[in-house]
């Protein structure tokens, strides 16, 4: 699956073509769906729910608005690259922060409360 220790419960979820397309996970409420990075994208609910909501929204989330938390500030970033290991986002804050628009950040793989959809 991957690599990493966290995510040796969650379970891959591929497109037709083999395209890793996110995961899904289980705790004691249910099935998530998670980006290839691991942001749940989804309520919780049984497995096949979570695999059709993944196959449904395919990896059209990458392109989706997202935040970045910065202490106690969120700012808004767009996803450049994602992995089960590493998520690279860009910031497009430019009326916010206009001298670090373009500015990349790396983050490893678990992401926790770092990163949110806007």
């Amino acid at each position: 699956m991957t690599s990493t220790p966290y995510a040796d419960s969650w379970v891959p979820v591929h497109r037709e073509d083999g395209e890793l397309i996110g995961f899904v996970c289980e705790d004691a409420t249910g099935w998530r769906p998670l980006t290839v990075f691991g942001h749940p994208i989804a309520d919780v609910g049984d497995r096949e729910a979570a695999e059709d909501r993944l196959h449904a929204v395919g990896m059209s989330y990458l392109a989706e608005s997202w935040e970045l938390r910065e202490g106690e500030d969120w700012v808004r970033v767009e996803v450049v690259e994602a992995s089960p290991s590493r998520v690279m986002v860009q910031l497009v804050d430019f009326f916010g922060h206009p001298d670090r628009y373009g500015e990349r950040h790396t983050l490893t793989v678990p992401v926790g409360d770092r990163l949110r959809l806007a």
